[in-house]
């Protein structure tokens, strides 16, 4: 098969690396290329591609109006004439011209449903997503999120040795959407009430719009020595490097999968997150016959409840039961493999209906 993958950017992201894990096993069998609209493009995802896979870019300034990039989507389109244009982000279809296969993964919650109408098919990373679809009457096809479990270390490579805890979140700094600013809080609560002893590190790990602002507010806050921002880390550094600390944090307002949640367990890194659907359908294992919540929720939003809960960790330390039963539980269910071969299956389901 002929596939197109459309997007706006090729940054250091969540959806992007695993994007690239995904067309890395495709392109074993078939002709895959990336159109890339901005002129967003990080050498260390570039550096991951498999070789054969080539990419497009448009080059255009992000929010430009110049209507030059948007010719060349389907300038390169029409050159290279895929069976399959899949797009990955709002707002893409209304610029391509021509009647192509197109079909649209749908990353988070919060969309616009409306722009069903222009794929052939919507592909849900969660069934958190399929049901909020549904709910507004809109068919989709599951496809859940993977991540290259057997790429991420789980045994301690000594990183740490100051006797302190480590905590980390991994994420854009966006606060829209990944919350930084209520963890901030939260420390703060922590240190003002003196919930419990003040032994931990909290590391930031990315970078985004929110990064001057977050780091104004830890410094209003008076827990700069609590919080350390790491910026931007190569993937290969988090999977060799995230089982060093004690507590994976995702204090998001919402998400659709939770794709740093999944390899945090994977790691064998406790989970605290918000309790909304995407992490919390990672972190429910089926235990014995049951389902269980391996790791722990605090109220979305609210920055005392985290507080409270990251206080009691360090007060009660580490489930080792519950770590275990949650690597488990992602390797089994949420490997890059099978999101890859799901994907291949659908196209080739489009493709026998002419």
């Amino acid at each position: 098969m002929k596939i197109v993958h459309l997007l706006w950017g090729l940054s250091n992201g969540g959806i992007e690396n695993m994007l690239v894990d995904i067309v890395n096993q495709q392109v074993e069998d078939n002709d895959i290329s990336f159109i890339v609209v901005n002129q967003m493009i990080d050498e260390s995802i570039v550096a991951r591609l498999d070789k054969r896979v080539r990419i497009y870019c448009c080059g255009r300034n992000v929010k430009s109006k110049n209507p030059l990039p948007f010719l060349k989507i389907n300038y390169f389109l029409f050159k290279i004439r895929p069976e399959i244009v899949h797009a990955h982000y709002d707002d893409m279809a209304r610029l391509i011209l021509g009647k192509w296969r197109m079909v649209r993964t749908i990353h988070n919650t919060t969309n616009d449903f409306n722009e069903s109408k222009y794929f052939r098919a919507c592909y849900a990373i969660s069934k958190a997503v399929q049901e909020e679809w549904e709910k507004a009457g809109k068919e989709t096809i599951l496809v859940e999120n993977g991540i290259r479990c057997e790429s991420v270390r789980c045994e301690r490579n000594g990183l740490f040795n100051d006797g302190l805890l480590h905590f980390v979140q991994v994420s854009r700094l966006y606060i829209k959407q990944k919350g930084q600013d209520i963890l901030l809080k939260a420390l703060a609560e922590i240190k003002n009430k003196n919930l419990c002893p003040l032994n931990f590190k909290m590391h930031l790990i990315g970078d985004g719009s929110s990064r001057e602002l977050l780091q104004e507010m830890s410094n209003t806050l008076g827990i700069n020595e609590l919080v350390v921002f790491e910026g931007n880390k190569p993937r290969e550094w988090i999977y060799e490097n995230l089982c060093n600390f004690d507590l994976f944090i995702q204090p998001s307002r919402y998400e659709g999968f939770g794709l740093t949640v999944a390899e945090a367990m994977v790691a064998k890194v406790p989970v605290l997150s918000s309790n909304i659907e995407g992490p919390v359908e990672i972190m429910t294992v089926n235990d014995g016959g049951s389902n269980r919540l391996v790791g722990y929720t605090f109220e979305t939003q609210n920055s005392e409840d985290l507080a409270k809960k990251i206080a009691e960790f360090v007060q009660n330390g580490r489930n080792e039961k519950s770590v275990e039963l949650g690597r488990r539980h992602v390797m089994a269910n949420y490997d890059i493999r099978n999101t890859a071969l799901r994907y291949l299956e659908e196209y080739r389901k489009l493709l026998a209906y002419k």
